[in-house]
């Protein structure tokens, strides 16, 4: 494509469309220009009174009395611990309240019969 052609592309635009192009960015590139100069406060005011209280930063807020969780001393048995938490959970908690907690089903019962007795195949050893 050369030079030429763009031009004779460009020249093939309705004058219409091209000013509302125009008009179009010239809005978008005003509104830009205002919302940056707003962001940063570049308006000048008649007065330090008239100016805008400052944001309030974003980001923790100290405290002024930090609030300490008192943890269980552990035992020292890492595992019996660990059960205990394990234990100490209450099965259904997401139940809504007045709902009677759902019957736990039974476990599967053992493997037996041929499907115990079945070969076991070995993993193939190459690949094709």
């Amino acid at each position: 494509m050369l030079i030429n052609d763009i031009i004779t592309m460009l020249q093939a635009i309705p004058r219409i469309l091209a000013v509302g192009w125009v008009a179009w960015f010239a809005l978008g590139l005003a509104l830009s220009i205002w919302s940056r100069r707003e962001k940063l406060g570049a308006y000048a005011y008649a007065s330090p009174d008239d100016q805008p209280a400052p944001r309030a930063k974003s980001g923790p807020r100290p405290s002024a009395r930090a609030a300490v969780k008192s943890v269980p001393q552990s035992s020292g048995d890492a595992f019996g611990d660990l059960e205990q938490i394990f234990n100490d959970v209450q099965g259904g908690a997401h139940r809504l309240p007045g709902e009677v907690p759902a019957a736990v089903p039974p476990p599967p019962p053992a493997v037996s019969g041929p499907v115990r007795n079945a070969p076991v195949l070995a993993a193939p050893q190459s690949l094709p």
